[in-house]
């Protein structure tokens, strides 16, 4: 038989209770401690008191604001919050300062008591210390801003201090007879050991010597001296101008700048070398000419070049196509007895059957006048026979000793200027179909061009040994004055002889400032002459430029753009940002 076991229970002590009860109570078991959050504070404490009842609700309430500012700000500086042990430590204290007297209380009333209104708010400021260290700052700063006042009022100048000081430049020796560069700093023949910043002093001494000062430097010099300048440089810091200003109106004699823009034919490259390359007189309008058969234009703005016409002729491979009667028309022609004229306002293509009256096989050196009103073209028997521009009549023949190899108009179109084989110039007056005057090169060897600049101030010739000269018109009148035979001889005031193969063209810009001279027979033959100094810009073309066999060139009206046709088809072109127009 199973027996049943109790536990016996702990005698029960009544003492606690009260008279009137009786009943007794079992001890409640001991419950669970639980995590308990942030412990209450005294302002707390005392908020309860306030709200529930229990205390002194007369002065408490500024007490608790007070306390909760205290609290708060105590709470911004440590910026941690308590660990269960101090929990349950803030727990303890909290009651234990229930019990306190109210003693205690009105002494800490009476400590805020001046202070009620400000308690209500809390303003997160810079502490004391950080205040006072920055007030320790500033009143160093003003001390030492009143140093160098003292300093500028009894005249001592502080000067710039330098950026960095090696102080091994000091203990460093140099000996100046040591290498023979060196010997020219010394001051005496005996002078030998010196120190590093002594020897820096003297080569920059020496350097001074041969470099001089830049005179933009000695203008900010001067004005820094005399208290003008505002900071370093003065207003030389306040631009962004360029030291070297750019002219408009003179060009720098050893120095081109060139910019690469989209090539004038991207649109539609030729199939063939381009032979001819020339801009319309007055509209921003490129001609484009070549072996392929076809004559192009386009519309150049160095960015899209649309192009506008293309013309195909199916029997002729054009050598020669320009403009004439100021640009109303294109005459194209070629090495067969006929020419083709294009009328660029209405597109019509006539074929004009030679020259009337002379049965030649070739016409592919035909030249024309954008402003006169005549085409020449030249024979081999030393002949120039002249048409009429508008109605292709035939009006007469210029006979010269020798051959032929080129021919030029003036600007007006009323002269015209050839030169032969046996180095003889001609002038021609075409009004009335005569010589006015020729003279004798003896510099030249096999003249193979020739041409004109448009204010007739220079002209140049080029001939077979890669050689261009360039003469001065006053000259030629000087000399066919003072001569007293009509056969008088020239020399020319500069010969360029950068290139090596015979010249192929030479092309004046339109201020007479640039002569471009080209060869066929090499890459990259291609050179701008400064005038009137007859110098070669050398910093164009450069060995990027990449030109390949030039065939011929051209300037726009305003040398604002200037063409290249090669032999790869491409017209090439570049914006000359010295000219501002087109």
């Amino acid at each position: 038989m199973a027996t049943l076991t109790t536990k016996r229970e702990a005698p029960i002590n009544n003492d606690n209770l009260s008279g009137d009860e009786d009943r007794v109570e079992r001890p409640a078991p001991k419950a669970k401690r639980s995590r308990k959050g942030p412990a209450k504070s005294r302002a707390e404490v005392d908020l309860e008191k306030l709200v529930f009842g229990g205390g002194d609700e007369k002065d408490l309430g500024s007490d608790i604001f007070s306390k909760i500012g205290q609290e708060v700000s105590a709470f911004m500086d440590t910026g941690s919050e308590a660990s269960d042990s101090e929990t349950d430590a803030e727990v303890d204290s909290a009651s234990d300062e229930e019990d306190e007297g109210n003693d205690d209380e009105e002494e800490e009333e009476e400590d805020d008591e001046p202070s009620k209104d400000d308690s209500l708010f809390f303003v997160d400021t810079v502490r004391d210390e950080d205040m006072a260290h920055s007030e320790s700052d500033s009143d160093a700063e003003e001390g030492s801003e009143s140093e160098e006042e003292v300093l500028e009022q009894e005249g001592e100048s502080t000067g710039p201090k330098a950026a960095w000081v090696d102080d091994d430049m000091q203990s460093a020796q140099v000996a100046l007879k040591a290498q023979s560069r060196s010997r020219k700093l010394r001051e005496t023949q005996s002078d030998n050991l010196v120190s590093g910043d002594i020897y820096e002093e003297r080569l920059r001494q020496q350097f001074q010597k041969i470099h001089a000062v830049p005179q933009w430097a000695a203008d900010v010099q001067a004005s820094h001296d005399l208290g003008e300048d505002d900071g370093i440089g003065g207003d030389l810091l306040k631009t962004t101008k360029s030291l070297l200003s750019k002219s408009s109106t003179v060009l720098q004699p050893t120095r081109i700048d060139t910019v690469r823009v989209r090539n004038a034919n991207h649109v539609a490259p030729s199939q063939s070398a381009v032979l001819s390359i020339q801009f319309h007189p007055t509209s921003n309008v490129l001609l484009t000419a070549g072996l392929d058969k076809t004559l192009r234009l386009f519309e150049v703005d160095g960015k899209e070049n649309h192009k506008i016409q293309s013309i195909y002729f199916k029997d002729l491979s054009v050598t020669t196509a320009q403009f004439i009667r100021g640009g109303q028309e294109v005459v194209v022609s070629g090495r067969r007895g006929y020419y083709y004229s294009v009328d660029v306002e209405q597109g019509s293509v006539n074929r004009i059957n030679g020259i009337p009256g002379h049965k030649m096989p070739s016409l592919e050196f035909m030249r024309g006048n954008i402003n006169g009103d005549r085409l020449a073209v030249m024979s081999n028997g030393g002949q120039i026979h002249l048409l009429s521009a508008r109605t292709k009549q035939f009006i007469h023949t210029l006979p010269m000793n020798g051959v032929v190899r080129d021919i030029s108009f003036t600007a007006d179109g009323n002269y015209l200027w050839s030169t032969g084989l046996d180095n003889e110039v001609y002038q021609w007056d075409l009004r009335q179909n005569r010589c006015l005057s020729r003279w004798h090169d003896s510099t030249a060897f096999r003249p193979t061009c020739l041409g004109l600049s448009q204010d007739g101030s220079y002209y140049a010739s080029g001939d077979n040994s890669g050689v261009v000269n360039i003469y001065d018109t006053n000259s030629v009148i000087a000399g066919q004055a003072a001569s007293d035979s009509s056969m008088f001889n020239v020399k020319p005031f500069k010969s360029v002889n950068n290139l090596t193969t015979s010249i192929r063209g030479v092309k004046f810009n339109h201020s007479s400032e640039i002569l471009g001279i080209f060869s066929r027979h090499k890459a990259d033959q291609l050179k701008l002459v400064h005038l009137p100094t007859g110098s070669v810009f050398a910093n164009w073309p450069s060995m990027s430029s990449h030109l390949g066999n030039v065939q011929c060139i051209d300037f726009s009206p305003q040398s604002g753009f200037m063409a290249v046709g090669n032999d790869s088809g491409k017209a090439l072109l570049y914006r000359l940002p010295h000219y501002q127009g087109y």
